[in-house]
């Protein structure tokens, strides 16, 4: 999944020397462009478990050195006041997130309680603040751009249960999800508590690249239909660029850990006027460099999109999520064929790792087996074989992995 990032980045690129876990300043819209506040109250009260948000503008999205095609153009919307559950839901009689449940699955627990999933725009409201809480509060600026719930501070274990990234590689917090109740040191604006790490979230819309722009309406609701939907967050085994509350990831990527929490609001989320999603069946051959067959405990494919790799060094510019990814297991041939869903006439570039069951200390276990790039990318306007043969090689060993996935 996401570990593919950092696996990649070990192959051939040379660590920066940056702090690894400090999103770079974003560059926003004149203040004009984005408008007044607009505040609305919070509601006067909330159900047990829940706090309140206030309504207004917020800030979403970032241009930084981290950030995705998907994250811009940074702009302003407006929401309805709610209230918003203050932990991730738990699993009956547990006190860690109730992972494993479908999108809808988890909007119809909510909806159990009287609420919904939050939309994407309520989600980061509450976990980057609205415009009232910076520099003008009467008009949105750059001063409103949260880069974490907690403020700039880098991403910490004391901060967001995750995997930190450091100069010779992740290192996780926790072996998984922690207790719900915990992580307040880290805690957003309004209170609520893991609204980075411990586990992905659900959010109402479903995912579409492209539906950022600067005269989106009022509680947006994203687009009109998709299978597959936005996740906000990053969960524990997810690296510290994914602690951004404008890091946006989607559930079609595998072994993604998914919770939730829901809110409660009298607005109704205004479906957006987007082109859909659509997707098509692509398939990849992987065979191994040293002519071996293909062996092991899992074998990945990964699509970034091309957008976001550096032309430089042919790999993911720092901190960028994967477009699309899926996983078989290897058959032991001395080639593997995988299959892909993509978006469709979106250019990619591909890459594949290997996970061989006998990952040494300090090497990346899903890449253990090796790792290959593909050259150039490739669109896909049908679905069909991508005639590319992906070669895995050994990751270099005594070279630190880049500090920044």
């Amino acid at each position: 999944m996401i570990a593919l990032a950092v696996m990649a980045a070990c192959g051939t690129q040379q660590p920066e020397t940056v702090n690894p876990a400090v999103a770079r300043p974003a560059v926003v819209p004149a203040a004009a462009s984005l408008g007044a506040t607009m505040l609305s109250p919070a509601p006067a009260s909330c159900p047990e478990g829940m706090l309140p948000v206030p309504g207004g503008r917020v800030v979403m999205g970032q241009t930084g050195d981290e950030a995705g095609t998907d994250e811009q153009p940074v702009h302003a919307v407006r929401v309805d006041g709610f209230c918003m559950d203050r932990t991730e839901v738990a699993q009956q009689g547990q006190s860690t997130p109730w992972v494993g449940v479908s999108h809808a699955e988890a909007q119809a627990a909510c909806e159990a309680r009287g609420g919904r999933l939050p939309t994407e725009a309520e989600w980061e409201k509450a976990a980057r603040g609205g415009c009232e809480l910076a520099g003008d509060p009467a008009t949105c600026t750059e001063a409103d751009m949260r880069v974490y719930p907690w403020g700039s501070e880098a991403p910490t274990c004391a901060l967001a249960n995750h995997s930190v990234v450091g100069p010779r590689g992740p290192t996780r917090c926790t072996d998984g999800p922690g207790p719900v109740a915990g992580g307040q040191a880290g805690a957003g604006p309004y209170g609520h508590v893991h609204l980075a790490g411990n586990a992905w979230e659900y959010v109402l819309d479903g995912y579409h690249p492209e539906i950022y722009r600067s005269d989106r309406p009022d509680n947006p609701g994203g687009p009109a239909s998709g299978d597959v939907h936005v996740l906000r967050g990053g969960a524990w085994d997810t690296f510290s660029t994914n602690m951004r509350a404008s890091n946006r990831f989607n559930d079609g990527l595998k072994g993604s850990t998914i919770g939730f929490r829901c809110v409660v609001s009298n607005a109704t989320p205004v479906v957006e006027d987007v082109n859909p999603m659509a997707w098509v069946e692509a398939t990849v051959d992987v065979r191994m460099s040293s002519g071996d067959p293909v062996a092991g405990r899992w074998l990945t494919l990964t699509a970034f999109d091309a957008a976001d790799i550096d032309q430089r060094s042919g790999l993911p510019a720092p901190g960028r999520s994967p477009l699309a990814e899926s996983g078989v297991q290897p058959t032991g041939d001395l080639q593997q064929r995988v299959g892909i869903k993509l978006p469709k006439g979106v250019s990619v570039r591909f890459s594949a790792a290997l996970d061989n069951g006998r990952a040494p200390p300090g090497m990346p276990a899903a890449a253990s087996g090796g790792i290959g790039w593909a050259k150039q990318n490739q669109t896909f306007t049908e679905d069909g074989s991508s005639g590319l043969i992906l070669e895995l090689a050994p990751l270099p060993m005594g070279r630190p992995h880049s500090p920044r996935p």
